[in-house]
This record gives structure tokens, sequence and C-alpha cells, in this order.
């Protein structure tokens, strides 16, 4: 009789906080991917894919490489990444501009590529610009 009732208690808790912790997961996971909405698994169109995760960034089937995000002020559309790994690159260089449409439409990205952080912060000399979609 007493397990019975502790049962009960253990699954009018869990009825209780699973919907409060999903939310919560959700929101947070909505969070992130609305503060950096550069995450995830892109495409170019022609078959090449580019993984970024909230630490590194990889190419096709290089190696993913470490970034930190150096972007100053945004205005949630256009971010700054600097790749930080001291291997040679393929097809990225160490200074990315990413930037998105107007509107809360994330799921095509710009990317240009630079080769210093004085032509990325001037927007100069780039080294070549892609488009990825989601």
């Amino acid at each position: 009789m007493q397990r019975t009732r502790n049962l009960r208690t253990v699954a009018a808790v869990l009825v209780i906080l699973l919907p409060l912790l999903a939310s919560t997961f959700v929101t947070s996971a909505v969070g992130i991917h609305a503060r950096d909405p550069y995450i995830g698994e892109w495409s170019n169109g022609r078959g090449e894919t580019l993984t970024i995760t909230g630490s590194t960034i990889k190419f096709g089937s290089d190696k993913a490489v470490p970034y930190h995000d150096i972007t100053r002020v945004t205005n949630g559309r256009e971010f700054n990444l600097e790749i930080t790994t001291e291997a040679k690159l393929n097809y990225l260089t160490r200074f990315l501009h990413i930037s998105f449409g107007d509107g809360d439409k994330t799921d095509e990205m710009k990317m240009t590529l630079y080769d210093s952080r004085k032509n990325l912060e001037d927007g100069e000399d780039s080294q070549g610009e892609a488009t990825w979609f989601r």
C-alpha cells in the first residue's frame, strides 16, 4: 500500500515537472540559436557542407577547427568569427564575416572570407564569398 502511494506521488511530480523541464530546454535551445543563428548544418547547393557548432567550424571532410565569435556589436544579422587554429586551412580563411537577410529568415547565410582582422573590420580585400543554406 505504501509503495503504491509512493509511486503515485512520484508519478504526480513527474507529470508536473516534465513539461516544465521540457519547456526550459526548448527555450534555452531557441535562445542559443537566436543568439548565434550561424550554428548548424549548412550546404552551398553544390554538395559541399559546412558545420558550425558553438566552438568549431568544419568544411566538408576537413578537420573541424576552433573559432571565437569576435563580433563587437550586432544587429542580430551580422557576425565576425576568427578561426584560432594554427593549422593550414584549405577553404576557410582566418576571419569570417557572416550575414543574414532581413527579418527572422536564418535559413540563408552569406559568408565573406578575409585574411586579416583589419580587412574584416574595413570590409576590404575579401578572399571570397559563399552563400550557405540550411
